[in-house]
This record gives C-alpha cells, sequence and structure tokens, in this order.
C-alpha cells in the first residue's frame, strides 16, 4: 500500500516543474516520473508550455510597470487588507510551522494547467488576428471586376491625359492607325478601349489625322489626334469611367487648355495648344457627336 508520503498528486507535479520542492522531495518525484511515463510526459508539456510563455512576453516584462499600475495595486492592496496586518497569527507559537502553512495551503490550491492552457490560446488568438491584419494591409489586392472598374472615379484624369498628349502628340509618329484606316481604326479602339466613334472636328478646325491605343488610368485609354491649318495638333483622350458630368470650363495647363467630361460611361478630356474658346467649341461638338 503507497503511504502518504510516497503519494505523489497534481500539485507535487506543478511544484516539481516550478522548482519549489526541495532536493529530498525532488528526488521522490524524479522517481516517481521514472516509473509513470504518463505522469512524466504531463510534466513536460508544463515545462513547454511555461517556455513558450517566457519567451512570448520575454521583451514585455523587461518594460518598467507603469506609475499608474503601481498606485492602483497599491491602492488594492491597501483596500484589501486595512492600514494594518495581524503577523501574531503567523507566529511559530502558535502550534504550526511555515513549512505545513505551505503544505496546507498547496493542497487547497487550484491546479494551474488550465489557466496556462487559456494564457496559451490567448496568445495563439492574438498572433492570428495580428496575422490576418498584417495579412490585409501587406497582400496583394485583387483587381476589381470588369463593372467595378467601371465605377470608379479615376484620379487625375487630366493630368493622365496631358502625359499621353506630350508623349505622342509630337512624335513623329503620332499614331498607330492613320485617318485614311478610319473602318479599321474605328474597330480596333472600339474593341480594346471600348469606344469606336471617331468625332469629326473640321467644324472648329482640327483634322483628324489618327488615333492609337494609350495606357489609361484604370483600363486601356484611345487618344485621337488632331491638326489644326497651322500644324498645332490636339487630341482627345477617352477611357472608361463611372458618372456623368457635363464639360467644365477649360483648364489652363503650361501652354495647353483642357476640357474634360462625363458621358455613356467614358470620361473625355480634348487637350491642345488652343484658346479657351476653340478648345470648348471643339469639346462641345465631340460631346455632341459621342453621345449620339
Amino acid at each position: 500500500m503507497t503511504s502518504p508520503r510516497e503519494h505523489v498528486d497534481e500539485s507535487d507535479l506543478h511544484a516539481f516543474v516550478d522548482g519549489e520542492l526541495d532536493a529530498e522531495n525532488r528526488r521522490r518525484i524524479e522517481d516517481h516520473l521514472h516509473n509513470h511515463a504518463e505522469d512524466a510526459a504531463l510534466v513536460e508539456g508544463w515545462r513547454r508550455q511555461n517556455a513558450a510563455l517566457r519567451a512570448a512576453f520575454a521583451q514585455t516584462v523587461k518594460e518598467p510597470v507603469p506609475a499608474g499600475l503601481r498606485t492602483a495595486s497599491v491602492t488594492s492592496l491597501t483596500r484589501s487588507f486595512g492600514s494594518g496586518v495581524n503577523w501574531a497569527r503567523f507566529s511559530p507559537s502558535k502550534g504550526a510551522s511555515l513549512r505545513a502553512m505551505r503544505r496546507s495551503d498547496t493542497s487547497r490550491r487550484p491546479p494551474r494547467r488550465p489557466a496556462i492552457i487559456m494564457s496559451l490560446l490567448t496568445l495563439l488568438a492574438g498572433a492570428v488576428v495580428a496575422g490576418a491584419a498584417l495579412l490585409a494591409f501587406t497582400g496583394p489586392a485583387s483587381p476589381p471586376s470588369a463593372p467595378q472598374r467601371a465605377m470608379i472615379e479615376p484620379p487625375g484624369l487630366v493630368a493622365h491625359a496631358q502625359l499621353a498628349y506630350l508623349t505622342f502628340a509630337q512624335d513623329s509618329r503620332p499614331v498607330e492607325i492613320g485617318a485614311d484606316r478610319k473602318a479599321e481604326l474605328s474597330s480596333w479602339l472600339g474593341e480594346r478601349a471600348g469606344f469606336g466613334r471617331l468625332p469629326d472636328l473640321a467644324d472648329v478646325g482640327l483634322e483628324l489625322i489618327g488615333g492609337r491605343l494609350v495606357p489609361g488610368v484604370i483600363s486601356p485609354a484611345g487618344l485621337l489626334i488632331y491638326q489644326s491649318a497651322a500644324g498645332a495638333r490636339a487630341a482627345l483622350y477617352f477611357e472608361r469611367a463611372g458618372g456623368e458630368r457635363p464639360s467644365a470650363p477649360p483648364k489652363t495647363l503650361p501652354g495647353l487648355a483642357a476640357v474634360e467630361w462625363r458621358a455613356a460611361g467614358f470620361a473625355f478630356i480634348l487637350i491642345g495648344p488652343l484658346t479657351a474658346e476653340t478648345a470648348r467649341a471643339a469639346a462641345e461638338s465631340a460631346a455632341a457627336q459621342a453621345s449620339r
């Protein structure tokens, strides 16, 4: 029959893991673990849990305790115990040794394993949330579908049209398909950019010389190049964009005038070295033809 001295319960195993036993009791627990593989595995698991907790809070424990928390702790203890403690109750003269009191307290102490497990679960949940947030902010964004693209309001469209104009309008080959192949140009731009109409601006003194496909802000864009009798070149830039708006007053860019408007799910910008009146008239004519 196992004597009380030889009996080993969970509180003994916890004390062994926490290093709270004297040499004699530690040897007794070591002998017990040598003969009981299930308890040995339990102790090893607790040791790993302790190591994980120490690693998780290694930096936190080095930080100083905030003054507010220190004050709150002292206030809480004062309220719990009052202004004084009757230390006489702990005197050895009362017939109980400190060792006996400690054993009694240990026997009433609930197992600490559930608390450790809950701490680990809390840490795991926090890591999952942090990982999800990190992935949300740093992961690759999914491109919007075609219907969503049409509803996006492109930023800086006029500036983008100006860049396309400055890149191609004065080039020795400003267009990819000339005005002598209007049917081919219309079909190609309609297939790639979604808009294939070629506004005739001869009534405002601008003749179409051809067009090309250019990168847009959110989709492929078209660029039609026009030329005046004096050789000045203007361009009509168009790209898919949501919203309807009337023609805005011409915007003055360095040496250029630009008029922007929305129609039929597209953004249009007419841009060139034109006067404000000519730019407005050309934009109104192009808008009327584009909306037919």
